[in-house]
């Protein structure tokens, strides 16, 4: 339960620093971003049966909101949108790694079953 868990404390991490430049820039999707990371790692941290789904949806939102608001403070500011694509890539691919690193160590129904 160990790794789950510091996932989540990484994943909180990363949403403080998404809803600080959320609140620094003002930016809507920066917040949500940060919001839905917080609700990874709360599920990481409650390490129970419906985490890892929580998790995975939690983290696959999250990009998709990142994507959605790169593309667009992008095109607003007229900068190069494949650009700004292949950093958010790079920035996305670090949680959603840690996510899944600490989704795929949750237990699962199965486990708890067990005598």
């Amino acid at each position: 339960m160990l790794l789950p868990r510091a996932t989540g404390v990484i994943l909180l991490v990363y949403s403080g620093f998404h809803m600080t430049l959320g609140l620094w820039v003002p930016q809507f999707p920066w917040l949500l971003t940060g919001i839905l990371l917080v609700i990874g790692a709360v599920a990481l941290l409650a390490c129970q049966p419906w985490s890892r789904v929580v998790v995975y949806a939690a983290a696959l939102a999250a990009a998709a909101v990142g994507l959605i608001g790169q593309v667009d403070a992008a095109g607003a500011a007229k900068a190069d949108v494949p650009l700004a694509v292949v950093i958010w890539s790079l920035w996305t691919s670090l949680w959603l790694a840690v996510a899944y690193v600490g989704g795929r160590y949750l237990p699962g129904e199965a486990d708890l079953r067990a005598p």
